[in-house]
């Protein structure tokens, strides 16, 4: 599966913390044809604009694997080196947003959830 999404629709950001620099570092989110999409996004020397995927739910399914959410999987966003801290989330923008705050919920003992509403120019 190839991975689809525009530009202009991203939905939300998540911040996460790396435990051992004990830094945080801030990742876009975006839905496309993936169930939520967390994508990289910065600036080389050159002020070139880059982005690289860092990670991605297929489907809600597969979004439970990640987290953690069926006894053969761990949660790869809480690896006690890495945790999810933060995600904020435009519900004009992303369908599934009831979805993916009661998965995170189940997920984390600890994490906080901020949603929003802003329109997305086309």
């Amino acid at each position: 599966m190839a991975l689809q999404w525009q530009w202009n629709k991203k939905c939300g950001e998540a911040i996460f913390h790396n435990l051992v620099t004990d830094t945080t570092y801030s990742l876009s989110l975006y839905e496309g044809n993936t169930f939520l999409l967390f994508i990289r996004e910065f600036k080389e020397e050159n002020d070139e604009n880059m982005w690289r995927i860092y990670s991605f739910f297929v489907d809600e399914a597969h979004a439970k694997n990640c987290l953690g959410l069926t006894k053969e999987n761990s949660n790869i966003f809480d690896t006690g080196t890495v945790r999810l801290e933060k995600i904020r989330i435009n519900k004009k923008v992303y369908g599934k947003t009831s979805k993916l705050v009661n998965l995170l919920v189940k997920a984390f003992d600890a994490i906080e959830i901020e949603i929003y509403s802003e329109a997305v120019l086309p």
